[in-house]
């Protein structure tokens, strides 16, 4: 067999292999599948993101509320809760919900892009935020204290 031959079959199984490890690597330090979200699981943590940030860009802070997990809620009493956003009324403008990553089994993190009215101008400020929520008896709770840091 040429030389050339020889070295270009043996370049071939190099890349073959070299191929192969990558694959083998990156199935090896994927998680196991402990970072992916089930269809069900990416719906719920969604509905309640969504929920929350629609009552926020409603200007609802009573049913922003309800999807605070339990943690928050002890935090702050509900009449506490709204004299805050009476006192400091900045309220989202636009969102869009992004990327969803499981963190536990019971706590997830959910990328948001939202459009805040810059206070000083008559303008938008467009910026990547990060929702923290965690599954409390089978449902996602915001993690406030945790998210939009």
């Amino acid at each position: 067999m040429p030389r050339k031959i020889r070295f270009l079959i043996i370049l071939l199984i190099l890349g073959l292999v070299g191929g192969f490890s990558v694959v083998l690597f990156s199935l090896a330090h994927s998680g196991g599948g402990a970072s992916r979200v089930s269809l069900a699981e990416d719906l719920a943590v969604r509905q309640s993101a969504g929920g929350y940030l629609q009552a926020w860009q409603d200007q609802a802070p009573e049913r922003m509320y309800a999807y605070l997990s339990r943690a928050d809620r002890e935090l702050v009493s509900q009449d506490e809760y709204q004299k805050h956003f009476e006192a400091f009324p900045v309220f989202p403008q636009h969102f869009k919900l992004g990327a969803i990553k499981l963190l536990a089994a019971d706590k997830a993190s959910l990328k948001v892009r939202v459009m805040w009215p810059e206070m000083s101008e008559e303008k938008m400020l467009d910026r990547e935020e990060q929702l923290i929520l965690v599954k409390e008896n089978d449902v996602w709770r915001i993690r406030e204290d945790e998210s939009l840091n």
